[in-house]
């Protein structure tokens, strides 16, 4: 089973929504949904599970 992983600012509404929307869809085509707590939470997933195959992130949050 293939892994994606969410990094996303809950809370707020319009950005929870399509989020919800988009792990039912991925949920139904087997993959698994993952939601690191932060970006060493994530480095560590990457480091350690060879079948994640997408990261999903908060631009505003995350952005360099």
């Amino acid at each position: 089973m293939n892994v994606i992983a969410i990094m996303n600012h809950m809370g707020v509404y319009f950005k929870e929504e399509p989020i919800r929307e988009l792990h039912r869809a991925l949920e139904g085509l087997n993959f698994r949904i993952v939601y690191p707590n932060d970006r060493e939470d994530l480095l560590k997933l990457i480091e350690n599970n060879a079948r994640l195959c997408g990261v999903i992130f908060d631009w505003d949050k995350y952005k360099p």
